[in-house]
């Protein structure tokens, strides 16, 4: 039965709202996002302390970061189904409440025959990240309106690509000394605020999170309430999961976009030992480098790219776009590197950042537009899996190739599969179904008359409600 306009009460399951509360709701995510992530790269960025703290090999300290990656692979496929079956608030509680609890065990880890310790908390921490990964396109559709979830997305991401720079660059700067017991009172230290920070956001979560607003903020929400209302939740998720994995689209994104985002993950891994080979005392560097690399990509480029996706929903120009540019800088970034030139990483890094980071906003948001009405949990969270999958590939083969051929034909190997991630990307069928959902009836019913706060129109009510 087609959807028609109505003036009625809140109570019309055809009224479409957008409420100011969205706001408080992105904001609280980025929160939960930054501490988590905080976590991500805080070993792998001074490896050569803790290899010499810790008493262990490199890859042990690198497998901190891995651990991540296994973790989401391994339990995506059961988060992404109880994120559909369960509210949003439960899934944020649960990934703070592990958070949490993995920041009070490192507390135990700062001697130097703990590092078991530090891969339990990791592993805890990283099935937190799980659910933090697979929600950043849910909740912008599930708060937001059409013309806006791109940028909501990206904000979304912003707090995980934030919490990865304060990790990149706190672990240098609270982590200085050389000395085992100095070491280990300063890691304790920094275990300490962020087990206070965490639980602070934890109770910020439990009082002021909500899952959803009483009604939808737009027509493909509507659309997707209503499907879900009439099938049941545990069929409807395992037919999703086929669908998504039967889609051609899927798989081209996950080629293109996925493996470059694994390609830049495995940068971060690697990028302590990759810096101190070319500039030997350069671990602060190397964590003010990250620093900076994230906020140039992970937060101004993402918030940049998002904007112009939600203005001109122009996806498959801005995914080549962004992987050809990201092959392009990814030449000087080799050459600033190969002639040690240090304030040449300084400006390449950050640039190559820019345009690479990226490819997760604009990878989450291709495969909703383009896997719709499949919920967006299905596409985000496989897609997460296939790229932390790509990434301790990337990874691996990356560590091995600097050992057998150097750093500089590993160099033309990274260009290569860039420049290959950017051809990939034009065989996908840009079908916005997402877009054609919101706009369908904007083409069959005229606008009704102008209202206070009349935000857009979709052919349903529209309005920009208050708390």
């Amino acid at each position: 039965m087609p959807l028609q306009s109505t003036a009625s009460s809140t109570q019309s399951v055809n009224e479409i709202r957008v409420f100011k509360y969205r706001w408080v709701i992105v904001t609280i995510f980025v929160l939960v996002s930054v501490v988590n992530f905080m976590q991500l790269l805080q070993f792998s960025i001074i490896a050569d302390t803790m290899t010499k703290f810790y008493n262990v090999p490199g890859y042990l300290v690198d497998f901190t970061t891995i651990i991540f990656f296994l973790s989401y692979i391994l339990f995506f496929y059961p988060v992404s189904f109880l994120i559909e079956k369960h509210k949003l608030k439960l899934t944020i509680l649960v990934a703070t409440g592990l958070t949490l609890v993995g920041n009070l065990l490192k507390l135990l880890a700062s001697t130097s025959d703990r590092i078991w310790v530090v891969l339990v908390a990791q592993f805890l921490i990283g099935i937190g990240q799980v659910q933090i990964c697979s929600l950043p396109s849910k909740l912008a559709t599930t708060w937001f309106g059409a013309e806006e979830v791109s940028t909501a997305c990206a904000i979304a991401v912003l707090g995980m690509q934030l919490g990865s720079a304060l990790g990149c660059v706190q672990s240098p700067f609270i982590v200085r000394s050389e000395e085992v017991d100095e070491v280990g009172q300063q890691l304790f230290n920094m275990f300490l605020y962020q087990a206070i920070i965490t639980g602070c956001i934890f109770g910020v979560v439990a009082i002021f999170f909500r899952s959803s607003p009483s009604l939808p903020p737009s027509q493909s929400q509507l659309n997707l309430l209503a499907m879900a209302s009439s099938n049941g939740t545990t069929a409807t998720f395992f037919t999703h999961m086929k669908n998504v994995a039967k889609n051609a689209n899927f798989w081209y994104i996950v080629l293109s976009l996925g493996l470059a985002n694994g390609v830049w993950n495995s940068f971060g891994v690697l990028l302590n030992s990759i810096y101190l080979n070319y500039f030997p005392n350069g671990k602060t560097d190397a964590g003010i480098i990250a620093l900076i690399t994230i906020i140039s990509g992970g937060c101004i480029g993402s918030m940049f790219f998002g904007i112009i996706l939600d203005r001109t929903h122009q996806f498959k120009k801005v995914s080549f776009g962004i992987l050809a540019m990201s092959a392009f800088t990814f030449i000087f970034v080799g050459i600033s590197l190969l002639e040690k030139s240090r304030i040449g990483t300084y400006i390449t890094i950050p640039i190559f950042g820019f345009f690479i980071a990226p490819v997760l906003i604009v990878g989450f948001e291709y495969l909703v537009e383009v896997t719709y009405p499949i919920p967006e949990a299905c596409s985000s969270s496989t897609f997460n899996a296939a790229y932390y999958f790509l990434s301790i590939i990337a990874t691996l083969l990356f560590e091995g190739l600097f050992e057998a051929i150097d750093y500089l034909w590993t160099f033309v190997v990274i260009l290569f599969i860039l420049a290959a991630c950017a051809g990939l990307i034009l065989l996908v069928n840009s079908n916005l179904r997402r877009r054609d959902a919101n706009l369908h009836l904007n083409q069959n019913v005229p606008s009704p008359e102008p209202e206070p706060e009349m935000s857009y129109y979709t052919g349903t009510r529209v309005t920009t409600a208050k708390f």
